[in-house]
């Protein structure tokens, strides 16, 4: 995937300040919606740790291994917010399911509903820019908890149009639920057993299969091949290093 070259051309610190942005949107967004989506604040305020303090640190200390070890516990808490996630997806679908709950179908609902899903997929995309260019495990894993919010999202609104029309299908939204919920699970496991190995160089190239180490290209193919074992954080550190020259 070839990102736009005029984006290639920010400095580090200059992403890492957008980064900083959109995980403060991402937090008020959330706050404003209210307690269910405490989850995704928890992961944005993850970013800001990362970013905020110990960027700074990393640029004194000028260690790469500092660096990898900061993305590999921000990493490992969103994996953990993931899974969280998972049970409490799990849990709200299957009690639905067993007290009847029928969606709400009021047409206010609807509406906020499918502008939150506008602006959460910009906020997205913009996450999953920002992370490439940033080469950062952390800004990839909370680009994914945005995404799993525009699923959740989606699931709501399709169900309340459903049973809108069908009032048979009061159950295909926490159905739909609980497929989710395997899916965060998988996500999250998937983030924290990355973290984890030694493989892990804390940038975005996550490693589906560690055994075989098979990368995604699609993370930061315009920075270096994931199939190059030269795709590692070490590219950031050198980025920093040219915007503290400049």
């Amino acid at each position: 995937m070839k990102l736009p070259s005029k984006f290639e051309s920010f400095s580090r610190l200059k992403l890492i300040k957008i980064a900083i942005f959109l995980s403060i949107f991402t937090i008020l967004w959330n706050l404003a919606e209210g307690i269910v989506s405490v989850f995704f604040v928890a992961s944005s305020c993850v970013v800001l740790w990362r970013f905020l303090k110990k960027e700074a640190d990393f640029r004194k200390e000028d260690s790469t291994d500092n660096l990898i070890a900061i993305e590999r516990k921000a990493t490992i808490v969103i994996g953990t917010l993931f899974v969280i996630l998972a049970i409490g997806t799990f849990a709200d679908a299957i009690y639905t399911l067993m007290k009847n709950g029928k969606p709400d179908t009021a047409l206010a609902g609807l509406i906020i509903s499918s502008i939150s899903i506008f602006f959460m997929a910009l906020l997205w995309l913009s996450k999953l820019l920002v992370a490439k260019l940033l080469n950062s495990s952390t800004m990839m894993s909370d680009a994914k908890c945005t995404l799993s919010c525009i699923q959740v999202t989606l699931v709501i609104l399709f169900g309340s149009l459903i049973y809108s029309v069908w009032s048979g299908g009061w159950w295909v939204d926490s159905a739909s639920a609980l497929i989710l919920g395997i899916f965060f699970a998988k996500e999250g496991i998937g983030m924290i057993i990355w973290a984890k190995s030694k493989n892990f160089d804390g940038g975005c190239c996550k490693n589906d299969s560690i055994k075989n180490n098979n990368r995604d290209d699609n993370c930061c193919g315009s920075i270096n091949d994931c199939n190059n074992k030269e795709c590692k954080i070490t590219i950031s550190s050198e980025k920093i290093a040219e915007d503290n020259v400049n």
